[in-house]
């Protein structure tokens, strides 16, 4: 009895021990943590409301309620969502990728630092390595808003660059490229209709309006 109870006892811890380490360890790693939450009001990230000092992880969804406002920093720049906004956040080198979903959000890099923000497949990022402050507004699945006070900004889509000088508010519409009366391209190259980009220059009360809301998050001591 005594040698069967040593044998059952070493069974047991075998299977213990060979069950340990699929239990030490995830099935996959963890995100890596991207930022941080500075402020947060009405706001979630993924699917938990989030306060002050919560951490932000590569991949996140950040999101803001009627009348809610979330800042954060990611990797040393910082962005400012706005009420009823959302927006998927990815790590850079040197700073952060979002991909903005609804809303609007005033984003900030230092000299030095980048961001790209995804919008109706475009990509709006700082045209050059000094400081950038903008706000981008999604309006609805081809027309952006996009301001900048400080910094040019470089908006890319598809084979299409253009440019936004600092100061400047502008109105981007994405339109449909008309296909031409030749032949169209055939193959695993042909993805669809082309688009290309229509900037259109805002100004008056509108462009005017913007640059407040820019100039009061640029000089606010917190950077938003």
């Amino acid at each position: 009895m005594r040698t069967l109870a040593k044998t059952s006892l070493l069974l047991i811890l075998s299977a213990t021990l060979a069950w340990t380490p699929a239990m030490a360890f995830p099935a996959s790693p963890a995100s890596a943590p991207l930022g941080m939450i500075l402020q947060a009001e009405n706001a979630t990230v993924g699917a938990d409301i989030t306060t002050g000092g919560a951490t932000v992880y590569d991949g996140d969804r950040l999101q803001t309620e009627n009348g809610g406002a979330l800042r954060a920093q990611l990797g040393g720049p910082q962005m400012y969502l706005r009420a009823s906004t959302v927006a998927m956040v990815h790590r850079l080198p040197n700073g952060f990728s979002a991909e903005l979903g609804t809303g609007s959000v005033v984003v900030s890099s230092a000299q030095g630092q980048t961001f790209e923000l995804l919008a109706d497949g475009a990509t709006i990022r700082p045209a050059g390595a000094e400081a950038t402050v903008a706000q981008i507004t999604r309006v609805n699945g081809n027309e952006v808003l996009l301001s900048s006070s400080r910094g040019a900004l470089q908006i890319t889509m598809e084979d299409e660059v253009r440019t936004i000088e600092a100061g400047s508010s502008y109105r981007m519409v994405i339109e449909p490229e008309e296909s031409g009366p030749g032949p169209q391209p055939q193959g695993p190259l042909h993805t669809g209709r082309r688009h290309h980009l229509v900037l259109i220059l805002i100004v008056g009360g509108v462009a005017a309006a913007t640059a407040v809301l820019i100039w009061r998050a640029t000089m606010s001591p917190s950077g938003f």
